[in-house]
């Protein structure tokens, strides 16, 4: 029998004493509290979902740029309508008309929901499916330590009773700085708030006094405020867990779709989103050989 259509929170005891740590580990994993998420979702990502969710040292800028190199890359080219009722599809750009056989669109649901791409003919099954699928916020702040005393990806938490706290982690990959994490609400509450300070209090709350002269902001994430993303990653609201399946759909054979959230269960990781980008190339590149 088929679990019920219902949000995870309906399954944990909204009087049990780590419900609120529950819920700030939803904020780290869908980037949205346990009231949001559909349970159908989050069983996907915990039956099927790999374990590869590591960091990449040397950041994932210069792991895109490698995959990118000797490609001829066009950025501050924002598609902003795709006409696929000829022969060949014609995609609009501030640099003017772009034509082609296939595409791939791999863009944050955000971009789709709101419409910033406007399909013609209409594909109002994928605009609903994104908004079905919407970006939570998870967001890093990043302070340096003047002599830490701990070691290489030691972790602490800020505060196991409270659903607004920060997943701390300690010298990654042995460097003086520590990485605080926070996820759904509290990120939400702390994008336009001082999301270091509140990192620091957490920390010298555990550490002591004396720690608070130790840690320097470096950086911040706002991931809410960037222009063609809105968000971090995506979650199915109540109901909708099957939109990834339907996000992902090609149409006509001719247009493609990939991403983190069109993935069945690695959703929500940068390694699911590849597995969709490469399924897509393998559709395109597989309908090409049949037309040859």
């Amino acid at each position: 029998m088929k679990a019920p259509t219902a949000p995870l929170s309906d399954f944990i005891d909204a009087h049990d004493k780590w419900r609120p740590k529950i819920d700030a580990i939803s904020g780290y994993a869908n980037g949205a509290n346990l009231t949001q998420v559909s349970l159908h979702d989050w069983a996907a990502y915990e039956e099927a979902a790999t374990d590869d969710n590591w960091t990449v040292k040397e950041g994932y800028g210069t792991l895109v740029a490698s995959h990118a190199a000797g490609l001829s890359i066009r950025l501050s080219t924002p598609v902003t309508r795709i006409d696929h009722s000829g022969r060949r599809i014609k995609l609009d750009t501030p640099a003017g008309t772009i034509e082609a056989d296939h595409v791939i669109v791999c863009v944050p649901t955000t971009v789709l929901a709101k419409l910033q791409i406007v399909f013609d003919p209409p594909l109002p099954d994928k605009h609903a499916a994104a908004a079905d699928l919407p970006l939570g916020l998870a967001d890093k702040v990043f302070l340096h330590v003047d002599r830490p005393e701990w070691p290489t990806n030691a972790h602490l938490i800020g505060n196991p009773y409270s659903a607004c706290t920060a997943s701390h982690r300690l010298s990654p990959f042995g460097w003086p700085i520590v990485e605080s994490f926070f996820g759904g609400d509290c990120a939400e509450m702390l994008e336009d708030g001082d999301a270091a300070q509140f990192a620091i209090d957490e920390l010298v709350g555990l550490l002591g006094s004396d720690w608070r002269k130790r840690f320097t902001p470096l950086a911040a994430t706002r991931w809410r405020h960037e222009r063609y993303i809105g968000g971090s990653y995506s979650h199915a609201l109540i109901g909708c867990a099957g939109q990834r399946a339907v996000l992902a759909a090609s149409v006509d054979g001719r247009i493609h779709f990939a991403g983190e959230a069109c993935h069945g269960f690695d959703f929500s990781t940068a390694h699911g989103a590849y597995e969709t980008g490469v399924t897509a190339a393998r559709a395109v590149i597989g309908e090409a050989a049949t037309i040859a």
